[in-house]
């Protein structure tokens, strides 16, 4: 219990810092990253080198932080993912096709985020893309 208060209160000041952060270089790292592109059967990404080789399951554990409209964390330990900010979510990480597949289901039953795609991931920046609600540009916290 200790250890989950001091993880909620470490986040809680993570999200407060991102509060006051503009979303300028959020939109430079996604426009730097691969896009995705339109198919018939919806978006299919393009990862970068980075988001397809078998070690790079590796480099999404950790904490992510994205400062838009909704402040959010997401933390990756394994294949576990939990998001925190405006609705609390829990879920897995798996691979499809190549590429890593964030899947969550939140606590409040919103579904805005409940299917997303990475790509562009590099050491300190990623992007996911959630199916039917948009892109989230991340940044690696400590």
């Amino acid at each position: 219990m200790a250890k989950r208060m001091q993880r909620a209160a470490g986040i809680v000041a993570t999200l407060v810092a991102l509060a006051g952060c503009t979303d300028a270089g959020a939109e430079d790292a996604k426009s730097s990253a691969s896009t995705p592109t339109s198919t018939a059967s919806g978006v299919v990404p393009t990862p970068s080198a980075e988001g397809t080789s078998d070690g790079a399951a590796a480099t999404l554990v950790g904490n992510w932080a994205a400062s838009g409209l909704e402040p959010m964390v997401l933390h990756v330990t394994g294949l576990r993912a939990e998001m925190m900010g405006q609705h609390h979510c829990r879920g897995r990480v798996t691979r499809q096709d190549g590429v890593q597949i964030v899947r969550l289901k939140c606590d409040d039953g919103s579904t805005d985020r409940a299917v997303g795609r990475v790509y562009g991931l590099t050491a300190s920046t990623m992007t996911i893309d959630w199916e039917g609600f948009g892109a989230d540009s991340m940044r690696r916290v400590t």
